[in-house]
């Protein structure tokens, strides 16, 4: 019988080779495992910044915030200039209505008068100077100019121009001259003054300390013009000084 080559092997020749195989094995399995755990660990930052893409940061909520400040104050300077621009014109239409119902009337004395470099030509724009005049509280030119247009001869605004000018000596607490004119502008039937005036001659007794006829001046705005706005407020002068 003759022998077999194989048998004479060394039994190491089969277990060397078997065990390399399966370290290789062993390894690739390994390598795979890894490979997967790191893809995973990488798109876990992405999925989570997909799942809330309307995230607002502080710095976005303050650049909001901002935007809606100047939106808002872009809305108030807007709403500003059409005010002035109302009041422009109400103070147009409030010329040319007295301009048709006012009547020529001699300016008393109390009021010192100013002798303009020209004669005023133009009575509705030295009738807004002189406003401007009085809005910047320059009450002494306010009179004066408001006065210039009574000396022209001219018989536009003359009601409105002694309202103003008794507002001027009142604001510069000449009472007794501020009542003269406000006095006269009761005389205009036509005028829109007439219960402003009835006011402030009310509001300069009061002024004087003369409470009596402060209160009469009060009544009267009140029983004489009672549609007018200035109603209440004449009631409310009244209860304070019960």
């Amino acid at each position: 019988m003759r022998n077999d080559p194989t048998s004479a092997r060394p039994l190491s020749m089969f277990i060397i080779p078997a065990t390399f195989a399966l370290g290789l094995a062993v390894a690739a399995v390994g390598c795979g495992s890894s490979e997967e755990d790191t893809s995973n660990w990488e798109s876990t930052p992405a999925t989570t910044a997909a799942a809330t893409p309307g995230a607002t940061t502080p710095e976005a909520a303050a650049d909001s915030m901002k935007n809606e400040n100047r939106r808002i104050k872009e809305q108030n300077d807007a709403l500003a200039a059409e005010n002035r621009t109302l009041t422009a014109r109400n103070a147009e239409l409030e010329t040319k209505l007295n301009e048709a119902t006012a009547a020529k009337a001699p300016a008393p004395a109390g009021t010192e008068s100013a002798t303009p470099s020209a004669p005023v030509s133009d009575v509705s724009g030295a009738y807004t100077s002189a406003l401007g005049e009085f809005k910047k509280r320059n009450f002494q030119e306010a009179a004066n100019q408001f006065t210039a247009i009574l000396n022209s001869g001219s018989d536009k605004l003359v009601d409105n121009c002694h309202y103003w000018i008794g507002e001027s000596l009142y604001g510069m607490k000449k009472y007794d001259e501020a009542i003269k004119h406000f006095e006269t502008v009761l005389g205009y039937t036509g005028s829109g003054k007439r219960p402003y005036a009835q006011l402030m001659i009310g509001n300069a007794y009061l002024a004087l300390g003369d409470k009596a006829a402060a209160k009469d001046a009060y009544n009267k705005l009140v029983s004489t013009f009672p549609s007018s706005s200035l109603v209440e407020k004449a009631k409310e002068k009244l209860s304070k000084l019960q």
